[in-house]
């Protein structure tokens, strides 16, 4: 397989501890030639574990959120797909290999990981039940995991989607772009794991601020802006493919 048809976008804001892992793990993917990573303003030695692993660098001379460092990195992207991946995900990230496949192979346009939760079990909490209505209201689909950072596009169906939504709003966004704009979209079962997020007061201020960015993106989206900015026009499947069908 081409490595040189694929570019691995991941944004990564103090991952020293997993990005090298990450990125290592992206190298070993038959698919994958391209790893950028853009670093969201760290504190810590993100970019240096980046580049020692090998992937190319972008730093952002401040902190802007994950919405705003994935667009970046979209703008240097020269190949035909495009994967977005968490900076956590360690060795799993290999498994970018699966979740590509749907759209390597022209079957999808938009592939998203449906990820082993602990316990055995896929949260439904709040934010999670507010995307997923916000994703079926004015996306028109239904995806049980619209918050899955993990997601493999061509390059068409993630520009598509731009510009990104603030922060952690990014999937909420995307999610329903790509239904309004008839984007085939799959979801792929994949064992990959990211670091877990704790019931100490990291994680409550993460899931916070995760409900902050998702809540102002569903007040966006019944404002009616999100349909001004993004009208439904559904395109040909034949208007979005690319190399490879």
């Amino acid at each position: 397989m081409a490595k040189d048809r694929l570019t691995a976008i991941v944004p990564a804001y103090n991952e020293a501890a997993r990005i090298g892992s990450t990125v290592r793990g992206l190298r070993s993917a038959l698919c994958v030639g391209r790893i950028i990573v853009v670093d969201d303003a760290s504190i810590d030695a993100t970019a240096s574990h980046a580049t020692g692993a090998g992937a190319e660098l972008i730093q952002l001379a401040r902190r802007s959120g994950k919405g705003r460092a994935v667009e970046v990195g979209l703008q240097e992207v020269d190949t035909p797909f495009v994967a977005v991946i968490d900076g956590d995900l360690a060795g799993t990230s290999a498994l970018v290999e699966t979740l590509a496949q749907p759209v390597l192979r022209g079957r999808a346009d938009v592939a998203i990981a449906a990820m082993p939760m602990p316990g055995g079990r896929r949260g439904f909490g709040l934010v999670t039940g507010l995307a997923r209505w916000a994703v079926r209201r004015y996306g028109g689909i239904e995806v049980d995991n619209p918050l899955c950072g993990q997601r493999v596009m061509t390059k068409q169906a993630a520009l598509a989607v731009l510009p990104s939504a603030r922060g952690f709003g990014l999937e909420t966004r995307s999610t329903i772009v790509h239904g309004r704009l008839g984007h085939r979209v799959t979801v792929v079962p994949v064992e990959m794991t990211h670091r877990r997020t704790g019931r100490d007061w990291a994680g409550a201020w993460h899931r916070s601020r995760q409900l902050r960015d998702v809540a102002a993106e569903v007040a966006w989206w019944a404002s009616g802006a999100g349909a001004r900015r993004f009208p439904a026009n559904p395109l040909p499947a034949e208007d979005l493919d690319t190399e490879g069908r």
